[in-house]
């Protein structure tokens, strides 16, 4: 039985893809890449770091050491009093407390960006475990970043379902032996269960059902 839950952050608990993915455009612009947004969405799940490398292998230009703290600024601009959560999901997320159920946030972005984006809409404080791409070596579709957040929630992997809407991220979560379960903000049904999710859901009334067919919040 499952009995913790790990969760992705931008496009999962917080509805901010396009703001995350539309931070880049001008930073990028203003080094002389243009690239559209659709090649941006391309990299969602991924790292920033594999963004970077991609735009490298693809022109030559070397950034600087100074891109993600502009992107970071660039996101916080546009996303300040324009990003929410998903309908149903604080109840949801408030009743998965109330009962005690493990859960962490296990996100491709960096710690500040996750603790911005849960703060912004107003699910900050529903997880005390955060975890970020940039304190493992390989982020998704490696397992390291979901391994990691097992360990600090101190629950071995198979007893662990993973939230997720992207490639990369449901990639990930089969390579550490978790539940795979997508969520189709990001991407379609068909897409998530080619990447191996185990099902998918478009509606967070449906997810406890997923998780728990036999019920296990106290209020079903």
């Amino acid at each position: 039985m499952t009995e913790a839950l790990i969760w992705d952050c931008d496009g999962v608990l917080v509805n901010s893809e396009k703001h995350s993915c539309s931070a880049w455009l001008p930073i990028l612009r203003r080094r002389g890449i243009d690239v559209d947004l659709d090649y941006i969405e391309t990299f969602i799940g991924r790292s920033d770091g594999d963004l970077l490398k991609a735009l490298t292998e693809a022109t030559g230009y070397i950034f600087d050491e100074n891109v993600l703290e502009e992107r970071a600024l660039e996101y916080f601009r546009l996303a300040e009093g324009a990003t929410e959560s998903f309908p149903g999901l604080p109840g949801l997320l408030a009743d998965l407390c109330r009962d005690g159920v493990p859960m962490a946030v296990a996100s491709s972005g960096r710690m500040d960006k996750i603790r911005f984006s849960l703060r912004q809409a107003g699910i900050d404080n529903c997880f005390d475990i955060l975890c970020s791409a940039t304190e493992v070596a390989l982020g998704k579709p490696a397992p390291d970043l979901f391994l990691l957040a097992a360990e600090r929630l101190g629950v071995a992997p198979v007893d662990c379902a993973v939230i997720e809407d992207s490639v990369p991220g449901l990639q990930a979560a089969a390579a550490a032996g978790m539940r795979p379960i997508g969520f189709t903000a990001s991407h379609p049904a068909a897409m998530l269960l080619d990447a191996g999710a185990e099902t998918t859901f478009d509606d967070y009334g449906q997810l406890p059902d997923i998780i728990w067919p036999m019920g296990r919040l106290q209020g079903k």
